[in-house]
């Protein structure tokens, strides 16, 4: 009998970003780190670093793209994938809840359950997911150390898809700037390791 294919995935959300620390809804556009978000980034590679990771994904965006480019240097494997760009907020990009009331406009998003306007925009959240469980496919699959660097969307889209989490309770769940989630998988089975700031998730 072959020994079971085992693997550790752990998904973190980029730094903080300018757009993060003014509350405005930035998806697949672009936002700078904020002097909070430069620590941050500095502190996840080198955190990152320490785990050893065997291969490094990550989304095209900047904020996520320059932490997985500095971890992965010269020997780590990395690969950049548009499976696991942040939900498009469409014309509601860059902005906050409040000046999307304003503009009347809705989204399909779990956590943004009151804005109900009447213009639809942005990206579907079931398309989202579609596209993000294709990439979970795909890192579940592999053996040894798997890092993801990405978003806050990401990371609960990949929860709900590998523990059965509904989105109300993914909604509930802090994924904050430089956090994440750590899984095992036992010839594809998942399992949750731990949740939380990455400092907890490479300590397990």
């Amino acid at each position: 009998m072959s020994a079971p294919r085992t693997g550790l995935v752990l998904v973190v959300r980029h730094p903080e970003t300018v757009a993060n620390a003014e509350r405005r809804y930035v998806g697949v556009s672009e936002s700078p780190y904020s002097p909070k978000g430069e620590l941050q980034a500095a502190e996840l590679v080198d955190l990152l670093a320490a785990w050893q990771p065997d291969r490094v994904y990550t989304s095209p965006r900047e904020r996520a793209f320059a932490v997985a480019r500095s971890l992965a240097g010269d020997s780590v494997p990395l690969t950049v994938l548009d499976a696991i760009t942040e939900i498009d907020f469409g014309s509601a990009e860059n902005m906050t809840a409040d000046e999307m009331r304003a503009a009347g406009l809705r989204l399909d998003y779990p956590g943004l359950p009151d804005l109900e306007g009447t213009r639809p925009c942005g990206e579907s959240w079931d398309a989202f997911e579609r596209r993000v469980m294709s990439a979970g496919e795909h890192f579940a699959a592999q053996e040894g150390r798997t890092a993801v660097v990405a978003h806050g969307g990401v990371v609960r889209a990949l929860m709900m898809f590998w523990i059965g989490m509904d989105a109300s309770a993914a909604f509930r769940l802090a994924v904050t700037n430089g956090a994440g989630a750590l899984f095992s998988f036992e010839d594809g089975y998942a399992r949750l390791l731990a949740f939380g700031p990455v400092p907890l998730l490479c300590s397990v």
